[in-house]
């Protein structure tokens, strides 16, 4: 009996920990989206109105999707693109290729840097009147190749991945690298003896251990992609760049909630529907995904 008390004592304060900040501001996201209120006066309930809005409003609907697909977008560059390249480059860290410790280095500085450095780096590189980019092809003579970049929906995008590879890489790198590092030497120097290739022993033995910080790192990085925020803002604005390139759901969240994008006034209730409809969305990718990977667990 006094081992189950200490058990729920160093359980509780957790536990409470986790209701007051973590569950019941759920639970109240949920009650406030069956409301119209704009965080100050009468809270009037309207039903399921919020959600019509956001699913039938000729306005919104079309504005919500667009952010909603870039997000999924940014997701799938994720996963075939930057967790991908995360794996390659721990990979080539544990190996030691040539210059190992200084590619280190420029793989993970850019991690500690904070995102408006980065926007500022960027805004030096493709600024169009007096970014580096432009003035380099004029000097070569390719003015001809020379773009707004940013300001160009075709580029806008691509350019901000490219910026989140170079700044973000750094953290899937780590913990796929220190996964790496706590494989037993011993199972190494074994498939060795025993004539492995450096192939065999990749697909053999590095993958199959590796799985678990796979699940971590392409975990962690789903909740980013579908929270992105800061740097879309930075670069494209509240109104998320050039014919929406940059614009992402947490944008339209601010506008529409903050900004008195839709009657005027803030929109707390019809912010807590964008919330809820992104937690559905949420739930239903991160199942998804938990399902694929315990499959490859699984089978290796």
């Amino acid at each position: 009996m006094n081992k189950r008390h200490k058990q729920v004592k160093f359980i509780l304060p957790g536990f409470i920990f986790y209701t007051c900040f973590i569950i019941l501001p759920i639970i109240y996201v949920f009650y406030l989206s069956f409301f119209q209120w704009s965080g100050l006066g009468e809270m009037k309930f309207n039903g399921i109105q919020n959600f019509v809005t956001i699913f039938t409003d000729e306005r919104f609907s079309p504005v919500f999707f667009n952010a909603l697909w870039n997000n999924i977008k940014y997701l799938l560059c994720v996963w075939l693109i930057i967790t991908p390249f995360q794996y390659l480059m721990a990979y080539m860290f544990f190996i030691k290729i040539p210059a190992y410790k200084y590619l280190k280095f420029m793989i993970f500085m850019p991690y500690v840097i904070s995102t408006t450095i980065i926007s500022f780096f960027a805004t030096l590189i493709f600024n169009p009147n007096i970014g580096f980019l432009n003035k380099f092809l004029e000097a070569v003579g390719l003015e001809h190749l020379q773009g707004a970049w940013f300001g160009d929906p075709n580029w806008a995008f691509k350019l901000m991945i490219l910026l989140i590879l170079w700044q973000g890489a750094g953290s899937g790198v780590m913990i796929f690298y220190s996964n790496f590092m706590d494989i037993s030497k011993d199972v190494m120097e074994a498939s060795r003896i025993d004539g492995c290739t450096e192939w065999q022993r990749f697909t053999r033995i590095l993958v199959p251990l590796s799985l678990p910080s796979c699940a971590s790192v392409i975990t962690m990085s789903t909740i980013w992609a579908l929270a992105l925020f800061d740097l879309p803002f930075i670069l494209g604005g509240a109104k998320g760049g050039v014919s929406g390139s940059l614009d992402f759901v947490n944008l339209v969240f601010y506008r529409y909630t903050f900004g008195s994008a839709l009657n005027g006034k803030s929109e707390i209730g019809f912010g807590a529907s964008i919330c809820v409809v992104m937690f559905a969305v949420m739930l239903i990718i991160t199942t998804i995904q938990n399902k694929v990977l315990k499959k490859f667990e699984y089978d290796n």
